[in-house]
């Protein structure tokens, strides 16, 4: 038997680490946007106990997917593959949605609920150096999600946003999550910071509301770098929201797709738009 499904990346617009004794109340705060543009898992049970991982075609280790797996699966085998539409390590909430599509098709096979999947999938992420808010996020089921409660279930709520015609431009190197978490100065401005952006977009919840939010955070945390600075003035120039993909070499914009490529020849451009509704598994 396979199962399949598809799971939604996320673009953290703004987030406000809340780390807490219990790794399931220990996340993030902010809000950001579920897109349409995700990875899709398709797995099967073997008949001895190894889990082997493709991504895109290559098998690889995927440690973060791995032990999420690992944790449910009660000593069983399986072949996971991943196709990823995004590219990895470019604030696109990738680790997350790979690794909740894996344990998500494990569960069904086992016949465990999907609370499973995402409580598996959420320690991963939190002690392994992946995300800290993107699977609150991706579980819900709004297009533009508030993270209102860390962790999970935590809680979330819909910001009433409708972002359908987004622009994605990446650059080439990815931004290491795990080394901006990890170091402390930066994160003490990311929760103050972080605190004051939340606050500015519940003040104006519009599309223009949500970009000056997360310029201003993108901003006053230093986390632009030069080459995304520049381009997020070139882009607003032009007349276009644009704002930096937390954390990514990567920018998220109301620029058109043909315009963006003219502008930046040298990056990658995607179009997406938010994706709204549950995440289902099939059986194929």
């Amino acid at each position: 038997m396979k199962v399949k499904t598809f799971v939604p990346g996320h673009i953290s617009c703004v987030f406000r680490p809340v780390r807490t004794d219990d790794i399931l109340t220990t996340g993030s705060l902010g809000f950001g946007i579920r897109t349409d543009l995700g990875c899709t898992a398709t797995v099967w049970e073997r008949e001895d106990d190894a889990i082997d991982i493709s991504i895109n075609g290559k098998r690889c280790d995927a440690s973060i997917t791995r032990s999420a797996v690992e944790s449910i699966a009660d000593g069983r085998g399986f072949d996971i593959r991943l196709k990823h539409d995004l590219p990895l390590g470019q604030g696109f909430g990738a680790s997350a949605s790979g690794t909740y599509a894996a344990t998500l098709c494990v569960a069904d096979i086992l016949g465990k609920d999907s609370e499973v999947a995402a409580i598996a999938s959420h320690k991963a992420e939190c002690t392994m150096g992946g995300g800290l808010g993107d699977l609150l996020a991706i579980t819900s089921e709004s297009g533009v999600p508030i993270r209102a409660e860390a962790g999970i279930p935590g809680k979330t709520s819909d910001s009433g946003v409708n972002l359908q015609d987004l622009t994605l431009i990446v650059f080439k190197e990815p931004l290491s999550t795990a080394s901006v978490l990890s170091d402390k100065d930066m994160m003490e401005k990311i929760v103050r910071e972080g605190d004051r952006s939340i606050e500015m977009f519940f003040s104006d919840r519009s599309v223009g509301g949500l970009f000056r939010a997360a310029n201003s955070f993108s901003e006053r945390t230093g986390l632009e770098q030069q080459n995304v600075h520049d381009a997020l003035l070139k882009i607003r120039d032009e007349g276009y929201h644009a704002a930096m993909c937390m954390l990514g070499n990567s920018i998220y914009s109301t620029i058109p797709v043909d315009h963006a490529a003219e502008l930046f020849p040298e990056a990658d451009i995607f179009k997406t738009g938010c994706y709204e509704g549950p995440i289902s598994v099939r059986r194929i």
